[in-house]
């Protein structure tokens, strides 16, 4: 009986743990970025150190907010062909205005936005009238990932 015991709990153990590490490389965010926006971040010189999102369904739609450091310059200004111009977007005039909407809808704190003066962009939008800005900061290393599913 003991011995069933020791068995049945190793068990679950090893298939929890597993479950886990499936979970954390399968479902990250990354992984969802590449997923839904053909995106592939660094994955050794990047670190995410926030997040906040709001999700209206359980399809998944809503805002998400990321931010992430990084310690490699170079792989970052080679993901996009970045703009310090600021651009139109599907329901707002620009992209600061899209990101403070979004950014207040899911109350995040003015010390968690960026520094839009040292940003640059890149931006995104699906059919589904989904859309993705992306701000890199050089000076604070740092990215910024705002995305507004519907």
């Amino acid at each position: 009986m003991n011995k069933k015991f020791l068995i049945l709990t190793f068990i679950i153990i090893v298939f929890s743990l597993l479950g886990i590490i499936i979970y954390n490389n399968l479902i990250s965010y990354s992984n969802v970025l590449k997923l839904n926006w053909n995106i592939k971040l660094p994955k050794n010189s990047i670190k995410e150190i926030y997040n906040a999102s709001f999700n209206s369904s359980f399809h998944g739609d809503g805002i998400r907010y990321h931010i992430f450091s990084y310690t490699n310059e170079d792989e970052i200004k080679e993901l996009f062909n970045w703009s310090i111009e600021e651009k139109e977007t599907i329901y707002y005039s620009s992209y600061i205005e899209s990101i403070n909407n979004w950014l207040n809808k899911i109350k995040i704190s003015k010390e968690n936005y960026p520094n839009y003066s040292n940003c640059k962009y890149w931006y995104n939008k699906k059919d589904d009238n989904s859309e993705i800005i992306i701000l890199w900061d050089s000076k604070e290393n740092k990215l910024y990932i705002v995305e507004s599913f519907l």
